[in-house]
Formats: C-alpha cells, sequence, structure tokens
C-alpha cells in the first residue's frame, strides 16, 4: 500500500531535477552562446538605421506593387485598403486619406477603411472627420456583431478623449 503512493512522488521528483537540469527542455533555446554543432555565436549589435532602411525598402516596394495592381485592376478596392494601409504605415496620412476615400467609392460598407480613415485623419489633426468615420466605422461593426473591431473602435475613442 505503502509503494503505490511512494511511485507517484517518486517520478514527480525525477520529473522535476530532470527540468530543473535541461535549460533546453524548458525554454527551448540553448542559453551557453553555443548554436546546436558547437560553435559560438557571437553576440549580435542590431543596426537600427539598417533596420529603417529595410523597412523603407520594403514599404516602397509594396507601394509599388499596390500601385500596379490599381493600374491593372481599378474597380478592386482591396488594392485602395492595402494602399493606404501602406501610407499610414509610412506616415503619409494624406495620401492614405485618398486611398481609404476610393475603398469607400467603391465600398462603402467596409468599416476597416472608415477606422483606418480615421486614423489618418487623426494623424493629419482633422477631429471633426475622425469622429464621422470613427462613428461610421462602429455602426457599421455594430451592424454585423463584429465584436473585435467594436473594441478597437472603443479602444481609439478613448485614446481620442484622453488627447482632448
Amino acid at each position: 500500500m505503502r509503494t503505490k503512493r511512494f511511485i507517484p512522488l517518486l517520478s514527480l521528483i525525477f520529473i522535476f531535477f530532470f527540468l530543473a537540469d535541461s535549460p533546453i527542455a524548458i525554454s527551448g533555446e540553448n542559453i551557453t552562446g553555443y548554436d546546436g554543432q558547437g560553435n559560438y555565436i557571437d553576440d549580435t549589435v542590431i543596426d537600427e538605421k539598417e533596420n529603417l532602411k529595410l523597412a523603407i525598402s520594403r514599404l516602397e516596394s509594396k507601394r509599388q506593387e499596390f500601385i500596379e495592381k490599381i493600374k491593372k485592376n481599378p474597380k478592386n478596392y482591396l488594392y485602395y485598403f492595402y494602399l493606404g494601409s501602406v501610407y499610414l504605415e509610412m506616415k503619409r496620412p494624406d495620401k492614405a486619406i485618398v486611398s481609404f476615400e476610393e475603398v469607400i467609392k467603391l465600398n462603402p460598407g467596409n468599416g476597416e477603411a472608415h477606422y483606418k480613415l480615421a486614423k489618418a485623419y487623426d494623424q493629419i489633426s482633422d477631429p471633426s472627420r475622425t469622429i464621422k468615420h470613427i462613428a461610421i466605422a462602429r455602426q457599421i461593426f455594430s451592424d454585423n456583431f463584429d465584436l473585435h473591431w467594436q473594441t478597437k473602435v472603443d479602444v481609439f475613442l478613448l485614446q481620442l478623449r484622453e488627447q482632448e
């Protein structure tokens, strides 16, 4: 009878010492500075300027890609949406506004376009248009029972109120 209680206890002790002795088993990575073949891995210094250049290059490439797609298919609202999103990421809200307004012309019920248009208007400090489009987005998301986007809109509205 005592043996039956003792075996699970021994098993737990064994598992504890096995995991405590093996950092790879817990974290999934080797903490010694060596790779799996025993080669030393130098500390890598992150070059922020190089990262910024790569990000700008990636965004510019995406921008060109969507412009070309729009030329081939000017009625596809998604290309305008993606282009506007790239412009927002590039901190070019004026151009983003033009793209998102085109999305709304082609697909007026696109709540995400209204939401991002509100973000772009906020970046150029146009509070009346920001509120207008965030309200439209909220109504669209509410009508569609989209709780995720309703929450994003509510968070954005709270941020706007805090800015006042």
